[in-house]
């Protein structure tokens, strides 16, 4: 009954009424053109009913390998709307894979994009026109935001990015790549001087996909099967938060460093590869491994998809920028009398992490704790 009054009493926008369970029952999904440049669509999703503004937003990349997916992928739909019944704002967008003609369509000797995983050039072309263009998704609802009276009452300043597969591989590289001159550095020397052309025919590291001019920083990633082409793109100024899933039988997308989907392809470094490096360079991160699990088990198995929405979801909210609140406005003393986590712990001062703090007063504030 406690609970119940409590949860009564804090304001349903607020972090702690929403994020963390479905509170609504439908969502809206409604189809945007974010790249007028590429023609490149999104769904997005928001609760039915909700009044709320400010939500954080998610964006949802599918996989395919780079040849195949689109932003119907029943995954791609499966997070988003989960997630919009939280609260928050999700969109699942379709980028442009090997296969466009603005990538290695027209180009006979990878048939067609078909064969891209074998050739450097090919790689860093497929992966920087996707990344180019999922950063293009992410600065439409900041442009949409400042332009547009705010369309989808999202939070600008949280903007949370997540995939699958090759879609999540995108993330840590739009995250952790902050410049040309690092984007050639992790490269192979081989590849370098056709780091240095593409980028500068096609709008630098930020790419020409649309929606210049507005950031496409992100607050935090979600990586299921993902991976990265160079561990050290990685570094302790790359503080955006990561939670990881990954099977530790995966051929396609290896768990530590290896190649992808077949021998003598071009090599990355899973999430399991990463979680050391993240954890050198203080990167707020976690891992959920499913041993003896191939590529994705999660797409196929429900149990297992229950199991990464039970650990992606608190880490998300656990990561969000949630702001005090004190539920009862009186002249007494504001005392703290207990502080206790998500769960009813008792919080204690050396972790981090959101708590509540109920006050001799009878108010209640939400707190975020970064460790020193």
């Amino acid at each position: 009954m406690f609970l119940l009054k409590l949860n009564a009493q804090i304001s349903d926008c607020d972090c702690e009424g929403r994020y963390l369970n479905e509170i609504f029952s439908s969502v809206d999904v409604a189809t945007v053109t974010y790249s007028e440049t590429y023609n490149l669509d999104m769904d997005v999703y928001t609760p039915v009913g909700d009044v709320c503004q400010n939500r954080p937003l998610l964006v949802f990349a599918h996989g395919g390998a780079f040849v195949g997916g689109s932003k119907n992928n029943s995954l791609a739909e499966s997070i988003c709307e989960s997630f919009a019944k939280r609260g928050y704002v999700a969109a699942s967008i379709n980028y442009r894979l090997a296969t466009h003609n603005t990538v290695l369509g027209n180009d006979l000797f990878s048939l067609g994009g078909l064969t891209w995983f074998y050739d450097l050039e090919n790689g860093i072309k497929v992966l920087y026109s996707a990344f180019s263009d999922a950063k293009a998704a992410i600065r439409y609802f900041r442009k949409d935001f400042a332009e547009n009276g705010n369309t989808f009452s999202i939070d600008n300043n949280q903007i949370w990015f997540g995939g699958n597969s090759a879609g999540s591989a995108l993330g840590p590289h739009l995250a952790y790549i902050n410049s040309v001159e690092e984007f050639i550095q992790g490269v192979d020397v081989s590849g370098q001087n056709y780091v240095q052309e593409i980028t500068t025919q096609n709008g630098g590291i930020e790419g020409n996909s649309g929606n210049q001019g507005y950031s496409s920083e992100i607050s935090g990633l979600i990586n299921l099967a993902g991976a990265i082409h160079n561990l050290d793109w990685i570094a302790p100024t790359d503080n955006v938060p990561i939670v990881s899933c990954h099977g530790t039988n995966d051929s396609t997308v290896p768990e530590n460093c290896g190649s992808i989907i077949s021998p003598g392809a071009l090599t990355v470094c899973g999430s399991i590869a990463m979680e050391p490096v993240l954890e050198q360079n203080n990167i707020i991160n976690d891992l959920l491994v499913f041993p003896g699990e191939g590529h994705s088990p999660w797409t196929t198995n429900s149990q297992i998809y229950f199991d990464v929405l039970d650990f992606i979801v608190p880490f998300v909210f656990n990561n969000l920028n949630c702001s005090s609140v004190d539920v009862i406005e009186n002249n007494l003393q504001h005392k703290s009398k207990i502080k206790i986590d998500i769960f009813g712990r008792n919080f204690s001062e050396n972790k981090s992490g959101l708590f509540f703090e109920f006050h001799l007063d009878g108010s209640v504030s939400k707190k975020y704790l970064i460790e020193n």
